[in-house]
């Protein structure tokens, strides 16, 4: 009658003697829960009888290193977008000093040119980071998983070995310039070594952020091209 009485209410073992005080009781229901209650998820460690949680990667000064170089290339984007943002504004400057003042401007155009080359150079870590840079990636789908990895080591050091080029080149430019007292032929006479730092500059940084991805590539803490196993 009480289970009639109450249908949610569990069962309860009654004694034998007729003594109303009920049993404890028991944690193993075989009884299934009502139809309007989930049952609650079996407790996960290594004491309890479900599944052991998975391991947490392992860490170490090599975690630590491309962190920093990915805080590096995190900080050439907001650099990059910064310089961006200023050549907006000289862009709307020169406009109106130009259009509506009638004057004439003398370096802003300059400037313009400096800084969008220069936050495209400062930029290049950062469209690494999130692998934004034009990738055809047709034949790494249908390579296995052997041969996609090797061809995405060729093509890391084919970058790394660009990338290290343009910046030991870049850092001759700065050097030569800056001896020889370079300066744009305009009448802002602009410094050239300033804008021409930001070739060495932007490639160096990119060059550690391809050395990190081929870290990460040999440790297997990141998949070729970024592509899952064929599981076929």
């Amino acid at each position: 009658m009480a289970n009639a009485v109450f249908p949610n209410s569990l069962p309860v073992d009654l004694p034998d003697d007729g003594n109303p005080a009920p049993r404890a009781r028991s944690n193993h229901n075989s009884f299934p829960p009502p139809p309007d209650v989930e049952p609650l998820p079996e407790k996960t460690g290594s004491n309890g009888n479900g599944a052991r949680p998975a391991p947490m990667a392992p860490r170490g000064p090599l975690d630590h290193a491309i962190n920093v170089v990915h805080f590096l290339s995190k900080a050439c984007g907001v650099a990059a977008a910064s310089m961006f943002f200023i050549a907006m504004l000289l862009i709307c400057q020169l406009v109106f000093i130009r259009y509506i003042l009638n004057s004439s401007t003398v370096w802003q155009t300059e400037a313009v040119i400096y800084l969008m080359i220069g936050g495209t150079l400062i930029g290049l870590p950062y469209v690494q980071l999130l692998r934004g840079h034009v990738n055809v990636d047709l034949l790494p789908m249908y390579l296995k998983r052997g041969a996609r990895k090797l061809l995405a080591v060729a093509t890391l050091l084919c970058g790394l070995g660009i990338s290290g080029l343009f910046a030991f080149y870049g850092i001759e430019l700065v050097i030569e310039a800056y001896q020889g007292g370079w300066k744009s032929p305009t009448i802002w006479a602009a410094e050239l070594w300033k804008p021409y730092l930001m070739l060495p500059v932007g490639f160096g940084l990119l060059f550690l952020q391809l050395f990190a991805d081929l870290l990460c590539l040999l440790t297997n803490r990141s998949k070729a091209f970024h592509i899952e196993d064929n599981p076929f």
